[in-house]
């Protein structure tokens, strides 16, 4: 068994002469257990809010976003769609057609976005796990349904399934129609039926209006043109590298996104806090691993005599420094691995039990997600602190403790 590391676990777990130093030691352990169990906890709850954010905000966002580079609509014959379907990564697409309309409903009325999708969009976007009430079905027995954002539905109060009565009246600008010379021809209506209602953020509930894409083709006159082809990639597939593929195939003509660059400043701004937040940790990490040098330097008094006794029997001096380079680094790895379990068990408990309620939100408790690599990066980070605070002081110290201890 290596000499410095024998020494250096028998003076951690010994009773020193001097109280202080086990009580300093203790500290260092605390200090770091309690600054890496935060690091842990933070970077769950950050990534917990991501997801949540993701989940949220994204589902009438796909994978893979295909829109004109100039203008807002473009020809489906200028892309080929099969083509595209055949990529290795690609598992379902959809034109879809995005514009603002008027919604009517009795006296009530409302702007909200038009997104007119084809039926296997519905599936891509899992719409069935938002409904509130009603189907996800864009069409019935009497004709086309509309699917409304809960808080479009209840501003218009408009009744689920009910086409003939009071039916939902769909009103938009017909393109190249002047309102100054058209007059009522400068707008286009539909009365449908609301089909059902989803529900899935503040935003979009308030907002959007979906319906079958040949109906929003035939309100705005686009004349088959679409907004934009949408596509989902398989489960695990890099959605960046298949994007990639994507632009290769339709060239400049079209700007190609991921739902990550579509969103990219929500995104860049959890990013950016969770990072901060780590960094601010590893200052007070840094802050407490004074505590570690203390410990060290009380240690190198309390055993002067050790060290003399093993200098005399032949040790070197990269011996002796070792003993207490290992020292340190053994209560950086004892305070690391009971801060990494007590993070853990945090987490745990949130999981479970949910300790930390969110009011008026859109979920009960705080959500967490403790990533495989983010445990290795705060370790990392911790023995790399725990390195510095052992070995840099190290030599300096021995010369005036040991050095000086054996003349």
């Amino acid at each position: 068994m290596n000499l410095s590391l024998l020494f250096a676990r028998r003076y951690l777990f010994a009773k020193k002469s001097h109280n202080a130093i086990n009580i300093i030691t203790a500290i260092s352990m605390l200090v770091l257990a309690v600054v890496t169990a935060a690091m842990v906890v933070v970077l769950s709850a950050t990534n917990g809010i991501s997801s949540l954010v993701d989940t949220i905000y994204s589902p009438l966002d796909q994978d893979i976003t295909i829109t004109p580079a100039r203008g807002k609509t473009f020809s489906r014959d200028s892309i080929d769609r099969a083509a595209l379907e055949t990529l290795p990564d690609i598992e379902a697409t959809s034109w879809t057609i995005e514009e603002n309309v008027l919604l009517r409903c009795g006296d009530r009325q409302a702007v909200a976005t038009l997104k007119g999708v084809e039926p296997q969009y519905l599936a891509m976007s899992n719409m069935a796990e938002y409904v509130y009430a009603g189907d996800t079905a864009l069409r019935g027995p009497d004709g086309d349904y509309a699917l409304l954002g809960i808080g479009l539905r209840t501003d218009l109060d408009v009744p689920l399934k009910d086409g003939v009565f009071q039916p939902l009246e769909i009103s938009a600008p017909v393109r190249g129609r002047k309102l100054s010379k058209h007059k009522q021809g400068a707008f286009e209506s539909r009365a449908v039926a609301m089909g059902g209602t989803f529900s899935m953020n503040l935003t979009f509930d308030s907002k959007y209006s979906v319906v079958p894409i040949d109906l929003a083709n035939e309100l705005l006159h686009y004349e088959g043109e679409v907004s934009a082809l949408e596509m989902k990639v398989k489960p695990g597939a890099d959605a960046d590298a298949a994007a990639q593929l994507v632009r290769d195939r339709v060239g400049n003509g079209f700007t190609v996104k991921t739902r990550y660059q579509k969103n990219e400043l929500m995104y860049r701004t959890n990013e950016t806090e969770k990072w901060v937040t780590f960094t601010v940790l590893c200052f007070i990490a840094l802050i407490g691993a004074f505590n570690l040098i203390a410990s060290i330097t009380m240690l190198m008094i309390e055993k002067q005599k050790d060290m003399r006794t093993l200098t005399s029997m032949g040790a070197e001096q990269a011996t002796i420094r070792g003993v207490f380079f290992a020292e340190g680094m053994l209560i950086t790895v004892v305070g690391t691995l009971s801060g990494i379990a007590l993070g853990l068990l945090l987490c745990w408990l949130q999981q479970r039990f949910g300790l930390l309620a969110m009011q008026d939100s859109v979920v009960e408790f705080y959500p967490v997600k403790v990533l495989p690599l983010d445990l290795v990066l705060i370790t990392g980070t911790m023995l790399l602190i725990g390195f510095i605070a052992s070995r840099v002081p190290l030599r300096g110290l021995s010369r005036r403790f040991l050095v000086s201890g054996q003349s």
